[in-house]
């Protein structure tokens, strides 16, 4: 169990960070009046509402992966804790 968590942990920590570096990109982008942007050299439109998403994606991705680092640092402690006696 303890591989398959800290496994799943990182895995949650790689999106969380993808998450994260799409709001960044999507934040510095010029959108016009209608929330849109139009990226002439890769043929998009992207919309503004999306940059809301990623940032509420990568806020709740935080918040799993500070969950799951707490129970697998508890769980490591405790195995610790039997080896000792």
């Amino acid at each position: 169990m303890r591989s398959a968590l800290s496994i799943l942990t990182v895995l949650f920590g790689l999106v969380t960070a993808l998450f994260l570096w799409m709001y960044v990109q999507r934040a510095q982008l010029e959108y016009n009046a209608d929330g849109r942007n139009f990226s002439a050299e890769e043929g998009v439109v992207y919309l503004e509402q999306t940059k809301d998403t990623y940032g509420i994606l990568a806020i709740v991705g935080l918040v799993i992966t500070t969950i799951l680092v707490t129970v697998w640092t508890r769980s490591l402690k405790i195995i610790d804790k039997t080896k000792r006696h």
